[in-house]
């Protein structure tokens, strides 16, 4: 007849018991004792296997820690307690996660720029583009004119304006300040009228 060895015959109680006065052995028989049941408790709700085995050490870390202590209030009832802390463990790490994934959404949405305001600045932009055209043709002097659409929105060089206007480079200078403050004396009026 084979002989069955103590520490596997011992129930719930004693075992922490032994595990609450130091036993590693007691510490051990309880891992091997209740380390499949817990596992499958877990990968149960967990499908990550990395995650899942984090949540079973951390599982039987926290058993023990709570039996050496004497935290277990219910030794006779060892299994539901160990079992209860896998499943408080898993809910915890979904808990973690959907909290992560809410701080990421507002996070983004708070980098998202707001559609209505990308919507009124286009609208000013178009509101101050058709105002400048309006200044523009209201300008008594066809060279005035066409010193700063060519300069300021063609972008061509100042050397092909003088050379079709018939102007030096200082007299475009000039021609170019008169033609500025003529448009915002224009401009700001008829800012002022709207």
């Amino acid at each position: 007849m084979e002989t069955i060895p103590i520490s596997l015959t011992c129930g719930p109680v004693d075992l922490v018991s032994r595990i609450r006065a130091g036993d590693r052995q007691a510490e051990a028989e309880l891992i091997e004792r209740y380390s499949r049941g817990v596992m499958i408790i877990i990968r149960r709700e967990v499908h990550d296997a990395a995650v899942a085995e984090d949540i079973h050490q951390e599982t039987f870390r926290i058993g023990l820690e709570k039996s050496r202590r004497g935290d277990v209030r219910e030794p006779e009832r060892l299994s539901g307690f160990i079992c209860g802390v896998a499943r408080n463990l898993v809910i915890d790490y979904f808990r973690r996660v959907a909290r992560q994934e809410s701080m990421t959404e507002i996070e983004e949405a708070a980098n998202l720029p707001h559609p209505a305001s990308d919507q009124l600045q286009e609208l000013l932009r178009k509101e101050k583009a058709d105002l400048v055209r309006q200044v523009l043709k209201e300008m008594p002097n066809e060279r005035d004119i066409q010193a700063l659409y060519r300069f300021y929105i063609a972008d061509d060089e100042k050397e092909q304006i003088c050379a079709d206007l018939g102007l030096t480079s200082l007299d475009f200078n000039r021609v170019l300040h008169r033609a500025r403050e003529r448009f915002r004396e224009l401009y700001e009026r008829a800012i002022r009228d709207k």
